[in-house]
């Protein structure tokens, strides 16, 4: 039986325990008490202390002070939180399933997969829909045909990267738990560093091409040419770094403030400036510090263009503000440059794929017949029963035009620009859900992987005799190619001879997404020249050491229809509190990366399936029973629910499920009436 408020005058008369009320906390002393819970999780992942949580905890707590949420999705989490905590309730006690039908999981990506073990795990009943031939979705590694630099013959399209920071803790427990490192598998075997930054790699912009260490102690790409405004030598002098650190640096500081003093200032004062955008901010409110010695104005438009170029992709300063904020602390702003320098980084050897592959592994030897390839999705629709189908009783998935299957509930992962194609005339999403579908953007990405007969960028030699000697790391440029990629597993030096030759995101990989679809000859020519000029070679060598080239646009996959979401000034906001509440009758729940503060990371992708599973939980009463065993295995997302402990037996921590739940924003989120 679905949660719903028309059984809150029940639920009330459970919210009584000893003759006193268990109230529910105001979500803004929700929010400031989640930022200043202390207390160490049973769980690796619980993200107690990182922005991404304090950034979901203040959008979901503003929004329902905002909207003034009715008290009955108080009085519910009440209700919920006393059934738990009594010892004669059936939450207590054996699970009493109920389900009559599977869960449905759309897409066996990150997420899709992440949901199935999560189910599994629970004893839930499942069935995984996926559209390709394999499981893995945008983790997804290319093996080139020729056996060059075998077993290292591949690189990774989709997910290539993972940063071990607070904020990526579920993937890190995700790679070492149990089932995925047994019987044959072994998928923390597999992780690897990654060479964030390597030696000898490059700056190529305005025709001059350095080293990018010697670039620190120097400007020397004549960039105050592209720069007409006045003091255009004082900009340049002061550099691209300098620059953006003064104007993230007020924000990202006091978001870290926030962590450090269990405060909410830094993220409320970073809302404010959200209804800008990154280039927006820059050159009509951002005024330099005065230890700069720039002028004291905002900066003029050719200045932000040539920030841009430098510090991203052509048109990715249209992003919101927080957005630029946040995604600096993902990789490893901090004021200490010696912290910034100790990221983590790492790498899945044999590519991202062995990620999803291993859950397949797993799952499929242990629940046969539970995937279906090759079918995909067409319309989902609710299932309704009673006078004028007042209530929802299940789901129906349909997939190629002509099949229908019914399930209990779906979790869908399928990128959203996909599911927007679908037929949902009948999934009863609100008119709210319906628009934050319409204008969700998902930024274009293009890699180009070429397999060549050595590893020229490490062994070879430039004209001039130098030899090039790149392990690792990235070559940054305002060429079409944008960033070139050296690879860092197997043995990198000088044995793996596959190269991402180019990785663009935005505007610059819109361009060249059209050669990928229409002129691959063109492609490959501009590939080897751009590649030759940046590294100072000659373009035939590099024809004759080509064995293959394997382009591919994420905007241009059908199942995909581009890599990942961006957001522009508060559309984060407006999404995220939209399609985190399930549609169809609350059987509907809308999960992928998108749907997470981690969007664009496969943290997000796993994120967002707890948060699915989490409210499937808590909606149906015969498995509200399974809460303290999913959180125990799975943890917490301190955005919607922080970890309360309770002392047990011989002394040890316990989790307190019902105090939990009492205070949780997701709970509070899920069941208020707005949201049904």
């Amino acid at each position: 039986m679905l949660l719903r408020t028309s059984v809150v005058a029940a639920l009330v008369l459970a919210s009584w325990s000893d003759g006193k009320p268990v109230r529910f906390p105001n979500s803004r002393r929700a929010f400031a008490r989640a930022s200043s819970d202390s207390s160490s999780s049973l769980s690796p992942f619980a993200h107690q202390h990182e922005v991404f949580s304090l950034h979901g905890r203040g959008i979901i707590s503003s929004h329902l002070d905002e909207q003034d949420v009715p008290d009955d999705s108080i009085l519910i989490a009440s209700a919920l939180a006393a059934e738990l905590a009594s010892p004669n309730s059936s939450m207590s006690n054996s699970t009493s399933m109920n389900l009559t039908d599977p869960v449905g999981i759309l897409g066996a990506g990150a997420g899709g997969m992440y949901t199935a073990l999560m189910l599994h795990d629970l004893g839930i009943p499942y069935k995984i829909i996926e559209a390709r031939d394999r499981v893995g979705g945008r983790l997804f590694t290319y093996k080139f045909q020729n056996d060059t630099g075998a077993p290292y013959n591949y690189f990774d399209v989709g997910a290539m990267r993972f940063p071990n920071s607070t904020a990526m803790q579920r993937a890190f427990h995700l790679f070492d738990y149990p089932p995925l490192n047994s019987n044959g598998l072994a998928l923390r075997s597999k992780l690897r560093p990654y060479i964030f930054k390597g030696n000898n790699t490059l700056l190529s912009y305005n025709d001059v091409t350095v080293k990018a260490s010697d670039a620190h102690f120097q400007e020397p790409f004549d960039s105050a040419a592209v720069i007409q405004s006045k003091n255009a030598s004082a900009y340049t002098a002061v550099g691209v770094d300098a620059i953006m650190d003064d104007a993230i640096g007020p924000f990202a500081t006091r978001l870290l403030d926030d962590l450090a003093n269990h405060t909410t200032t830094g993220w409320e004062y970073m809302r404010k400036y959200g209804k800008y955008s990154m280039r927006v901010y820059l050159s009509t409110v951002y005024r330099p510090s005065e230890d700069l010695g720039l002028p004291d104005a905002s900066l003029p438009v050719d200045v932000v263009d040539w920030l841009e170029t430098f510090n991203s992709a052509t048109s990715r300063f249209d992003c919101a503000l927080p957005e630029a904020v946040l995604g600096a602390i993902s990789f490893g702003w901090d004021p200490s440059a010696d912290v910034r320098a100790g990221r983590q980084w790492y790498l899945i050897d044999g590519g991202s794929y062995q990620i999803a592959d291993t859950m397949y592994r797993y799952l499929n030897s242990a629940s046969l017949n539970t995937f279906e390839f090759d079918k995909p999705v067409t319309g989902i629709s609710s299932v309704t029963s009673g006078e004028r189908g007042a209530r929802t009783t299940a789901v129906n998935v349909t997939t190629d035009y002509n099949t229908t299957e019914r399930f209990s509930h779906v979790v869908s992962t399928i990128p959203l620009p996909v599911m927007r194609t679908l037929d949902l005339s009948d999934a009863d999403l609100t008119p709210l859900q319906s628009n934050a579908l319409r204008e969700l953007d998902y930024t274009s990405s293009v890699k180009i992987g070429m397999q060549f007969q050595t590893a020229w960028w490490t062994t070879g030699k430039d004209k001039d005799g130098n030899t090039l000697g790149i392990v690792g790391g990235q070559t940054n440029t305002d060429t079409p190619l944008r960033t070139v990629v050296y690879p860092s597993f197997g043995n990198p030096a000088g044995n793996t001879t596959t190269l991402i030759a180019s990785y663009s995101l935005a505007a610059d990989a819109a361009k060249l997404a059209a050669l990928v679809a229409n002129d691959m000859g063109t492609l490959r020519e501009l590939t080897l020249r751009e590649l030759a000029k940046i590294h100072n070679v000659d373009v035939a060598f590099l024809k004759e050491q080509l064995i293959e080239m394997f382009p591919w646009s994420w905007s241009l996959d059908p199942l995909t229809m581009g890599a990942f979401a961006v957001f522009g000034p508060g559309d984060f906001e407006y999404l995220y509190t939209s399609l985190t509440n399930p549609a169809a009758g609350g059987r509907l729940h809308f999960a992928g990366e998108a749907l997470s503060t981690r969007h664009g990371w496969v943290e997000g992708a796993l994120d967002s399936a707890w948060r699915a599973v989490f409210t499937l939980l808590v909606q149906e009463s015969g498995l509200r029973s399974l809460l303290p065993q999913f959180l125990n295995t799975w943890g917490t997302n301190t955005e919607w629910i922080h970890t309360i402990h309770t002392e047990g037996g011989n002394g040890t921590k316990e989790i307190d499920v019902p105090a939990m739940l009492n205070s949780s924003l997701l709970v509070r989120h899920i069941t208020s009436k707005r949201a049904l």
